[in-house]
């Protein structure tokens, strides 16, 4: 209907009273059914206890100084006390008080954690000195053996001031000690190292929860002082480790090559033994979970062992007939989970898969549903109240986001499920391509994030990938390897590790083919902790939401990529050392660096932050692409100058004439005060830890430390 200018609304059917009456239903409708959305979303706390806990334990580790002792105490308790009051009123904020109830124990559990943790850590660097300790453990490396090692003693250092273990790296060939020995070793130690970079891994906070305090190289081989005397716990331990070090050279021995080694670290949780190139075609192909203990070996080998048991007892009549073998053969899976669990070593990602397996056969085991979003949320609870500090780890992340995703994803379908589809053989050989198709297509979307933050990385190849591969690791690699552990205690073990190993060499082939593909890989530069906090929530409220309301999280994705577009990469970085620096160029996929010799690692960490692909990253020495001289170099980067200079005499020349001056030498306070330009000295550097520097195109030069992102905590060197 047209109506020209002048004239009036004439519709006879609808009347302005009635479009303000409509309009006034709408507007009381539309909060009346969001606000029963919400409680629908919300009202299943359960699921979104692990979130609540994960917020408590972030805002701790999140501070920049050691809060007060009793702070996390008394959040506690303030929390409880509030969340008893809001439920003995029975009113609607019981939820919210329930939450923050969950926060503050995120906290608290975060904080004793760390106190219970606590052990010295190497203020210095020492020189080569002896070091005396028990032998935890080793992991052998293609040119090297890393060691873990109890510090009983270390040469010029106090009591006090011992840390409670060491990592030592020995590249020699002797070596006779096995877990358990008190070795002596000449040694040179330092403190774990902190990040590369702002932003990158921070490996001190990852050793600190090892009870790591000092990392370092031995220059003798290690000899033998006694063996250790100790309790049971101690014996059960050097046991342990006695026969996965037994088995890693058993089926190495019996399968050498790679397919060995992968098999091996699938045991044993030793990885060491598996090649770079082997490493980087598996990554890039999407397939790199195959490697670690993860819920899904541990779920192939549990379920295995569920069917097998299950399906034997039911062939025997009188036990299928009056005696519950369904929990029967859910005991025997739990079994097959801790006994795989001890022999993978015990790792917190072994302990999570297990946790995760436990929960689902103690569901069979009280007749509930095994695989549901509270389970899962009861295993992330759980790992997270006892090691907290799982929260930044991006196998954790990664592991529940997929199977976050994939049991959200299953619970819809299942409302959704025909009850009439056919289950002929052909049909359910359909359904089990397309459920493996549609389940690796889900976990790498919900996973993608996590790879794109941690590593700056994503393979985009993982679908094709994982649907030739699964198969193969489900019904051969797994299944052999079982069968090889149920012989080795007789000897007969040798073929079934040769069988398993030949299975996963068809893997690396298809790895390998996969990860030649143009495009395998996509790259991207750092993204910001609030991007990946972004997509996170907006992550777990599409997947544990059930109204329509869930569709709010697809929203995290544009503002993410937004978050992401407005934070790109510093141009410029100063290693932890002082004495060295990288320019990122502006054609966007080279770099130069001051030096190429020096601080190898953290330049290909800058590469990475980048979003450089390591392996082909063009790092290249700035005399190649600046004007340099015996003094340093000069570059030109967004129209301001940057210096960098290793000879006090240029300080004034160049504080004089540039924007940016870096200084691989400690500078006086007075020729600081004189120097015109910003000025990174290496006094600043050992201060606050590595910088990063944005030259901006409007003027301004801004700086960002290591210091400034970690503060000082009990695991930083600040």
């Amino acid at each position: 209907m047209t109506v020209k200018a002048g004239e009036q609304f004439a519709d006879p059917d609808v009347s302005p009273s009635v479009l303000r009456r409509a309009l006034r239903r709408l507007a009381y409708l539309v909060p009346e059914r969001v606000g029963a959305w919400l409680k629908t979303d919300l009202e299943p706390i359960g699921v979104w206890a692990p979130a609540a806990i994960g917020v408590g334990a972030g805002i701790y580790f999140g501070l920049k100084t050691e809060p007060h002792a009793g702070l996390a105490i008394g959040l506690l308790l303030g929390a409880l006390g509030l969340a008893t009051f809001a439920h003995s009123r029975a009113g609607s904020g019981g939820k919210v008080f329930a939450g923050l109830l969950l926060v503050a124990l995120g906290f608290a559990a975060a904080d004793w954690r760390t106190s219970q943790i606590a052990a010295p850590v190497l203020d210095r660097e020492l020189t080569i000195r002896w070091v005396t300790g028990e032998l935890i453990s080793v992991e052998d490396r293609s040119r090297m053996r890393r060691m873990i090692v109890a510090l009983h003693a270390i040469d010029g250092v106090g009591d006090e001031d011992l840390p409670a273990r060491a990592r030592i790296s020995w590249r020699g060939g002797e070596f006779n000690a096995a877990p358990g020995d008190v070795i002596r070793l000449r040694a040179g130690l330092s403190p774990p190292p902190p990040p590369a970079a702002p932003g990158a891994f921070d490996f001190s906070r990852q050793l600190y929860f090892q009870k790591i305090g000092a990392v370092g190289f031995a220059v003798t081989a290690p000899q033998i002082v006694d063996k250790p005397v100790g309790g049971w716990g101690k014996g059960f331990r050097t046991q342990i480790e006695s026969v996965r070090a037994n088995l890693l050279h058993r089926i190495t021995n019996a399968a050498p090559g790679e397919g060995g080694a992968i098999v091996a670290a699938i045991v044993t949780g030793k990885r060491d033994a598996i090649t770079p190139r082997s490493r980087a075609a598996l990554r890039d192909a999407g397939l790199a979970h195959m490697l670690a203990i993860s819920g899904m070996h541990m779920g192939i080998a549990t379920g295995m062992i569920f069917f097998v048991v299950r399906f034997g007892l039911a062939a025997i009549e009188p036990l299928a007939l009056h005696y519950p073998i369904k929990k029967w053969a859910a005991s025997a899976a739990l079994l097959s989970g801790f006994v795989y669990l001890i022999l993978s070593g015990g790792g917190w990602s072994a302990r999570r898969a297990f946790i995760t397996a436990s929960i689902m056969f103690a569901a069979i085991l009280v007749d509930r549903r095994a695989l549901s979003l509270r389970n899962v949320a009861i295993a992330a609870s759980i790992i997270l109240l006892t090691t907290p500090e799982a929260l930044f780890h991006p196998g954790f992340q990664m592991s529940f986001a997929a199977v976050t995703a994939l049991i959200a994803g299953y619970e819809w379908y299942g409302r959704r499920a025909d009850p009439d589809r056919s289950f002929s053989s052909l049909a359910q050989v359909r359904r089990y391509g397309a459920a493996l198709a549609v389940t690796d297509t889900v976990a790498a979307i919900a996973t993608a994030p996590f790879a794109l933050y941690h590593f700056n990385r994503v393979a985009l190849y993982s679908l094709p990938a994982n649907v030739l591969a699964m198969p193969l690791m489900g019904f051969w690699v797994i299944p052999a390897a079982i069968v090889a552990l149920m012989l080795a205690p007789f000897g007969f073990d040798a073929w079934a590790w040769r069988v398993s190993a030949e299975g996963v060499e068809v893997m690396l082939a298809i790895a390998t083919e996969v990860s030649s593909w143009r495009g395998a890989v996509s790259f991207t530069w750092q993204w910001p902790p609030a991007a990946l906090l972004v997509i996170t929530i907006g992550g777990l409220w599409f997947c544990l939401a059930r109204s329509p309301l869930r569709l709010a999280g697809i929203a995290a994705i544009p503002l993410t990529a937004l978050i992401v577009a407005a934070a790109p990469p510093p141009q410029v970085f100063v290693a932890a050392s002082g004495m060295n620096a990288g320019v990122l160029l502006p054609d966007g996929d080279r770099m130069a660096v001051f030096s190429t010799r020096r601080d190898r690692f953290s330049a290909s960490v800058w590469g990475e932050a980048a979003g450089f692909d390591r392996e082909n990253a063009k790092v290249m020495a700035m005399d190649e692409v600046g004007v340099c001289d015996t003094s340093g170099c000069v570059l030109t980067i967004n129209s301001k100058v940057a210096a960098f200079i290793s000879d006090r005499n240029a300080l004034g020349e160049d504080c004089a004439r540039a924007d940016l001056v870096v200084a691989f030498f400690p500078v006086s306070g007075a020729d600081w005060r004189r120097c015109n330009a910003v000025l990174i000295d290496r006094r600043s550097v050992w201060r606050r830890g590595a910088h990063a520097v944005w030259l901006m195109p409007d003027g301004d030069i801004e700086i960002m430390t290591v210091a400034e992102q970690s503060g000082r905590r009990p695991w930083t060197a600040n």
